[in-house]
């Protein structure tokens, strides 16, 4: 092998491994490899920055925006009448699947999950069922529907870009269709009449918590002739204890938290830590000024406001200590607990660094119950009361608005075209806010699809991506064509299944380009082998994103994922590679 071959496929690997243990957020990862391949000559500054103008990258942000956009016209009221609390759970889930699968063939998947958790949660709770049950097939109805056409994941439109980039004719919406309705009707109907039985019946962390409370939150008093009365909490030194920290405090009927460091202490007010109880029955016993109230009404009081979130897989949290993400001021919130492959993480909270897929038990304020989105946590907070006062015409310009994104997704007008025309209607009628613009708009998103990219150019300058084809090909060539392309779609699902699909799609291009180049055969049913392949993650919940979002909310363990989504992996891929086989005639 060449140098360059040899450097590359270096920072492959690292890239590989440093997505899979999470040494660095995402993005921070694709952009230390594409440095590194720039500094090492293997690509120009040029073809970094070449993302920065593709077409179909930008649509992706687009899309964000019109999906943000239908959010606000169709949300509340249509999801409070999807779930009826009169269904049975499997009507429920049926009606579930189906709808969710349905809009995640024209809207991004990934806010269509993050704004679907909080109803299906709050449907369980009320209606007795475990929302385990119900939360997986979400994330797998949405990654199945969202393969029907080029626009439901953000996989089949980095691929469209790397495919623009060479000068290759684009995928058509057939390309996805017609497979995609396929694995969608027979993935729904194993969710349906089989995964439902497979899946845990896990009680709610909330639920643990409020059970199990003193375990988490020691509760304190200040004293009559306490020597802490009218010192603010920084001066009490109770602002940067090591082990633990104040997430609230109960002053009569007043509720203050978070609890700011310039808060003046009273007579009589109760105190709430977490983290590391015994430290904080340590600091009574130096007589610090607190004790503990000899009536124990923690449980009854019921004034703690629990929420959960999640942290996204692109967030800059990842791999921060929590003490220097300035947590509390950023989110309006304290956490409790972390939750992380099912189980709950011990030791200093502060001292912790934060991973993707991280299930967070807050402490919050009032207002982060009415976010609904961050692009660093997901807040799963119980949906609101519904106050609808939309004009009577804004259900007429979601309609159009899906009548127009179809357009765009057959080809009658050009995608990118409809996405402007969209997004200027809504900011124009006011549907979308700068707010909510800038709330939707992820830079990190932007960096590493622009670096995938890159890296995907660097296989291909380095000789690296036909290096790696031709090992496939002198494996399964006395198969025949039908064995080079079940071999590039096995090896894709479980890359696939260890890092994001963005990266998978981005890495296995240039090989799936090398190989249909080598057997002199068309590109297309390579290309879709891959976009299938590397949206085709359902045995762990790391290589995508909706995955890592139910995975803490559900309770799941990688064995969960393995149990459910094994069975469903095998039956997608023997459908994708027969359909590809049969319907671009490589037989």
């Amino acid at each position: 092998m060449a140098i360059p071959q040899i450097i590359t496929l270096a920072v492959v690997f690292f890239l590989i491994l440093s997505l899979y243990k999470e040494w660095f957020n995402p993005s921070l990862s694709f952009f230390i490899s594409a440095m590194i391949l720039m500094l090492a000559n293997v690509i120009t500054p040029q073809e970094l920055l070449k993302g920065l103008s593709n077409q179909q990258i930008i649509i992706i942000f687009l899309l964000m925006l019109v999906t943000a956009g239908m959010r606000m016209i169709y949300g509340d009221e249509f999801f409070v009448k999807l779930f009826s609390k009169s269904l049975s759970p499997k009507k429920f889930l049926l009606r579930m699947i189906t709808v969710t699968a349905s809009i995640s063939a024209f809207l991004n998947n990934t806010p269509i999950v993050a704004f679907m958790i909080p109803y299906v949660k709050d449907w369980a709770d009320k209606t007795g069922n475990s929302s385990s049950k119900f939360l997986m097939p979400l994330s797998f109805a949405t990654i199945l529907g969202g393969m029907i056409t080029v626009i439901g994941t953000s996989t089949n439109l980095v691929l469209n870009g790397l495919v623009t980039e060479y000068g290759l004719p684009s995928l058509g919406f057939t390309d996805f269709l017609f497979l995609g309705i396929i694995v969608t009707i027979v993935g729904c109907a194993y969710l349906y009449f089989i995964a439902f039985k497979l899946l845990p019946d896990h009680k709610g962390n909330i639920d643990t918590v409020r059970q199990n409370l003193k375990e988490y939150i020691v509760e304190t008093l200040v004293y009559r002739g306490s020597p802490l009365i009218g010192k603010t909490v920084r001066d009490a030194g109770l602002r940067s204890l090591r082990d633990t920290f104040l997430v609230e405090i109960l002053r009569d009927d007043d509720i203050i938290s978070p609890v700011a460091p310039d808060e003046v202490l009273e007579e009589d007010d109760l105190l709430f830590f977490s983290g590391n109880t015994g430290s904080i029955y340590n600091l009574i016993r130096e007589d610090n000024g607190l004790s503990i109230p000899k009536q124990d009404g923690m449980e009854k009081r019921g004034e703690f406001n629990f929420i959960e979130a999640v942290v996204s897989s692109g967030s800059d949290l990842i791999g921060v200590r929590i003490k220097e993400t300035d947590f509390r001021n950023r989110f309006n919130a304290s956490i409790v607990a972390i939750h992380r492959d099912g189980k709950r993480i011990s030791g200093q909270v502060g001292e912790m660094h934060l991973a993707g897929g991280d299930f967070l038990l807050l402490l919050a304020g009032d207002q982060v119950i009415n976010t609904t989105g961050h692009k660093d946590l997901f807040f799963l907070s119980l949906p609101q009361k519904i106050i609808s006062n939309k004009p009577w015409w804004t259900p007429w310009v979601g309609a159009i608005g899906f009548f127009i994104l179809l357009l765009g997704i057959t080809g009658f007008i050009p995608l990118f075209t409809v996405c402007l025309i969209l997004l200027t209607a809504m900011v124009s009628l006011r549907v979308l806010t700068i707010v909510e613009i800038k709330r939707n708009l992820d830079l990190s998103l932007l960096v590493l699809l622009v670096c995938s990219l890159a890296i995907g150019i660097a296989l291909e300058n380095s000789g690296t991506a036909q290096l790696i084809a031709h090992g496939l090909i002198s494996t399964t060539k006395s198969i025949g064509p039908v064995g080079v392309v079940s071999a590039l779609f096995i090896v894709t699902i479980i890359l696939t299944s260890l890092i994001t699909n963005a990266a998978a799609v981005s890495i296995m291009f240039p090989i799936a380009m090398s190989m249909a180049q080598e057997l002199q055969l068309p590109y297309t049913p390579f290309f879709v082998a891959i976009a299938f392949a590397a949206s085709g993650s359902f045995i762990t919940p790391v290589g995508y994103q909706t995955n890592l979002m139910i995975f803490g909310p559900g309770g799941y363990s990688f064995r969960d994922f393995a149990k459910v989504g094994g069975p469903l992996t095998f039956i997608y891929t023997i459908i994708c590679i027969t359909f590809i086989s049969i319907y671009y005639n490589l037989l």
